[in-house]
């Protein structure tokens, strides 16, 4: 689904002060085909240049600019959603364009508090996370984003520990110009909702609707949306009979959250949860998360899965 390649330098002290400089170049490909959402490929290339400001040992501010180019391909008028053909359209000039090439300048300004006493398995502590970014005008994208994060650690006892982690997300363009469709929110799967299959939570279309004119998917399609509410809670706990446990830790918690659309006003009555138990080791290959979880609300139209892998990233 997603392909990668970036390089990333970093100058922790560019300033005698602490201020840190960093440059990134990057090449991200999606192919959304083997998902349940529209069938859509984008290729992104882009250079970033950034800087942090620390305000104290354990508070900073960060801000950068990135230029960024996004190739949009794979849509076909009668067979993709109308308003992804038609954004492409807008950017385009061509009435039924089923490629287009999205130019960008990000500009990003950050907040954030960090005293978890480990990053891998905190034990006290908190993170705190304010971001925000906006597209320069006068180019083809014309948007901004704001997303929050707080997440809280507390250790009940010596081996066990309690964390709370709430998210929200908030994106739409400005001066007239479209949305870019694969700039929405999605929900569900391991980094989010458990129990739920990957970006399957929130708004859908059925196939052979006038949303969803293909014919070549069986099951529903999920578009994504510009709100997003994630919430979970997660008690942490130590292997069993287990005397390295410093690479694996047990878990049991319970998720909630859901997207919508901008069409839609934030429900809290809408939101889906999910419950279960994991397992996290710190592979000499990255990290490896297995789940297993059971969604308890869950509508006909969601996908759900009981078990869950990941490699190479945190939650």
């Amino acid at each position: 689904v997603n392909k990668t390649y970036s390089l990333s330098v970093t100058k922790p002290f560019y300033t005698p002060e602490g201020i840190s400089l960093g440059y990134d170049i990057y090449r991200r490909d999606v192919n959304t085909s083997s998902l349940n959402l529209v069938t859509y490929n984008t290729s992104s290339y882009g250079a970033g240049l950034r800087f942090g400001v620390p305000l104290s040992e354990k508070n900073a501010i960060n801000y950068g600019l990135t230029l960024d180019t996004t190739e949009v391909s794979n849509l076909k008028r009668g067979v993709s959603p109308d308003r992804y053909v038609d954004y492409c359209s807008k950017v385009s000039g061509n009435t039924d364009a089923g490629a287009c090439t999205v130019n960008s300048a990000i500009a990003s300004l950050g907040w954030s508090i960090d005293s978890r006493d480990d990053i891998l398995f905190p034990k006290k502590g908190e993170l705190r996370r304010v971001n925000g970014e906006v597209t320069l005008p006068g180019l083809d994208m014309q948007m901004y984003k704001v997303t929050l994060q707080e997440t809280w650690y507390k250790d009940v006892t010596k081996d066990l520990t309690f964390m709370l982690n709430g998210q929200f997300g908030y994106t739409n363009s400005y001066g007239g110009k479209p949305f870019p469709f694969y700039k929405n929110f999605y929900t569900g799967g391991v980094n989010s909702v458990r129990g739920y299959a990957q970006g399957s939570i929130g708004p859908y279309c059925v196939p052979g609707s006038t949303e969803c004119p293909s014919t070549t998917s069986t099951s529903n399609i999920f578009l994504g949306g510009n709100k997003q509410i994630i919430a979970n809670a997660e008690l942490f706990m130590p292997v069993p009979f287990l005397k390295n446990n410093n690479q694996f830790r047990l878990s049991a918690f319970v998720d909630a959250g859901n997207v919508y659309s901008s069409e839609q006003s934030i429900n809290l009555g809408d939101l889906r949860y999910s419950a279960g138990a994991g397992i996290l080791w710190v592979s000499p290959f990255g990290p490896l998360k297995l789940v297993y979880a059971k969604p308890f609300n869950n509508q006909s139209h969601d996908k759900t899965e009981s078990i869950q892998f990941q490699m190479g990233q945190q939650f």
